[in-house]
C-alpha cells in the first residue's frame, strides 16, 4: 500500500532504477496487462485544467500524482511502475469525451476523470466502451456510476445525497433548528440530490420547510427567489442553499446584502477560500465537506497529506476533494494487485466488494452505488470570511435516489 511519507525526489530515482533494469534484460515477455506483466500501467487523466472545474482537478490531479509517485517509489503496483498521460477537458463537456478518446489512444490503461457528472460524464461513457474503469475524482452524483454511465464507472467524491443527510440532521438535530428555506441551483445533477435527500431528511426528522425556489448558474440576479425570502412573515431558522460556484458566492452575497441574517447551510461547494473574494468578511455559514484544509482536520492523515501538497505545489489546497486523488490511485493500486489485471471487468469485480476500505478517504461500494454513501463528513463553519472545523457528523439515513 501507499507509504504515507512521500518523497518526489525518491520517487523519480526509484522509477529510474526500475527502468534501467528493464533496459538491462527485464522480463516483458509478458505484455497482457495480467499478473505476472512487466509492462507499466498507466493512468489517463482527463481533467478541467481551466474553467470551473479547475478549482477541483487540478488540486485532486497533484494529489493523485503525488500517490503515484509513492508507489513507483515502493516498486510500482504489483511490480509495474505507474506512467501517466493527459488531456484538458476545458470544463467542457462536449469535449471530455474527446479527451477520453485522447488518452486511451496515448495507452491509458485505467482513467481518472473530472470532478463532475454532468461536465464529465461524456468521459465516462467513452471509457466504458472501451473496456475502461474510468474514476472520478470528486464528483458528487450518485449518477457516476451503474445508473447513468455503466459498471466501469466510479467516484471518490462525498455523495451528494450523503451531505444533504448530514446537513439535515446536524441543523435540526444539534442546533435545533427547525424551520427553512430552500434555494437550489438545479444546474447540476449533483446539487439536485443533495437538495432532495436534504428535503427527505428534514422533513422526516420533523423540520419545516416554509417555502423553496430554484435558479440556475447562469443567473446574475435572483432578486425574485430573495425578496420571496425577505418577505416571508417569520424568517426561518435556517437557510439550505445549494450551489456551486461562482454562483454559490453570489447567491449569498445577494441574500446578506438584503438584509436576510439568518444562518446559511450550504452544500460542499462552499468548501476552500478562492471564491470568498465575492463575499468578504461573511458569517454564520455552514457545509458538509470531506475534510477540513485549514490543519484542524481530526484525522491526522489528512493533516499530513495537506503539508505533502503543500511540499510539493508550494501552497496548501483550496478544497478538501484534492483528497479524491489520493484515494482514487489507492482505490487503483488495490484493484489491480487484487484482480492482477487492468482489465476494467475485472477491476469492476474486486472494486464493487470494496468495504470500509482504509483509504484516506474510507470507501464502500456495491454493484448499484459505485461512490461512498456511509462516509463521515465534516461540519464547517465560516465566521468574519475564515473556515474551521466545527464537528464530524455520520448520517443515520442516507436517502437514495429511486431512479
Amino acid at each position: 500500500m501507499i507509504s504515507r511519507t512521500p518523497k518526489r525526489l525518491a520517487a523519480v530515482m526509484a522509477t529510474a532504477s526500475l527502468l534501467f533494469l528493464a533496459a538491462c534484460g527485464g522480463d516483458d515477455s509478458d505484455d497482457s496487462g495480467g499478473s505476472g506483466s512487466s509492462e507499466p500501467i498507466t493512468i489517463g487523466f482527463v481533467v478541467g485544467k481551466t474553467g470551473v472545474l479547475e478549482s477541483y482537478d487540478g488540486p485532486a490531479q497533484t494529489m493523485a500524482e503525488i500517490a503515484i509517485d509513492e508507489i513507483n517509489a515502493e516498486g510500482g503496483i504489483d511490480g509495474r511502475t505507474v506512467e501517466t498521460v493527459e488531456a484538458d477537458m476545458k470544463s467542457k463537456p462536449d469535449l471530455a469525451g474527446n479527451a477520453a478518446t485522447q488518452v486511451i489512444s496515448d495507452g491509458a490503461d485505467v482513467l481518472l476523470l473530472p470532478c463532475d457528472f454532468d461536465l464529465g460524464s461524456p468521459a465516462g461513457i467513452v471509457a466504458q466502451e472501451e473496456g475502461k474503469v474510468g474514476i472520478s475524482l470528486c464528483a458528487a452524483s450518485t449518477s457516476f456510476g451503474p445508473a447513468g454511465i455503466g459498471n466501469l464507472a466510479y467516484t471518490m467524491g462525498l455523495a451528494g445525497v450523503t451531505e444533504g443527510a448530514a446537513a439535515a440532521e446536524w441543523a435540526y438535530e444539534e442546533q435545533g433548528w427547525a424551520s427553512t428555506y430552500v434555494l437550489l441551483d438545479d444546474t447540476l445533477d449533483q446539487n439536485k440530490q443533495a437538495t432532495e435527500s436534504f428535503k427527505t431528511r428534514f422533513g422526516d426528522l420533523g423540520g419545516e420547510i416554509v417555502g423553496e425556489d430554484t435558479f440556475k448558474q447562469e443567473d446574475q440576479s435572483i432578486d425574485a427567489q430573495v425578496s420571496r425570502i425577505a418577505q416571508l412573515p417569520q424568517e426561518p431558522d435556517f437557510l439550505y442553499v445549494s450551489s456551486f460556484q461562482p454562483g454559490f458566492a453570489g447567491a449569498i452575497k445577494q441574500i446578506r446584502d438584503a438584509g436576510i441574517e439568518a444562518p446559511i447551510v450550504g452544500g460542499s461547494d462552499l468548501d476552500g477560500d478562492y471564491w470568498k473574494e465575492a463575499v468578504p468578511n461573511v458569517s454564520d455559514v455552514y457545509f458538509p465537506a470531506m475534510a477540513s484544509i485549514y490543519g484542524d482536520d481530526p484525522d491526522p492523515e489528512v493533516n499530513d497529506l495537506i503539508a505533502t501538497f503543500e511540499e510539493e505545489s508550494g501552497a496548501p489546497p483550496d478544497v478538501s476533494a484534492f483528497l479524491g486523488g489520493y484515494a482514487a490511485v489507492q482505490a487503483i493500486e488495490e484493484a489491480v494487485t487484487q484482480a492482477g489485471s487492468t482489465d476494467g471487468e475485472e477491476m469492476t469485480a474486486v472494486m464493487e466488494e470494496f468495504t470500509d476500505e482504509p483509504f484516506v478517504l474510507e470507501t464502500t461500494f456495491t454493484p448499484e452505488f459505485h461512490i461512498s454513501l456511509d462516509r463521515t463528513v465534516r461540519i464547517m463553519n465560516i465566521d468574519d470570511g475564515k473556515t474551521s472545523f466545527v464537528t464530524e457528523w455520520d448520517a443515520s439515513e442516507v436517502p437514495t435516489p429511486s431512479g
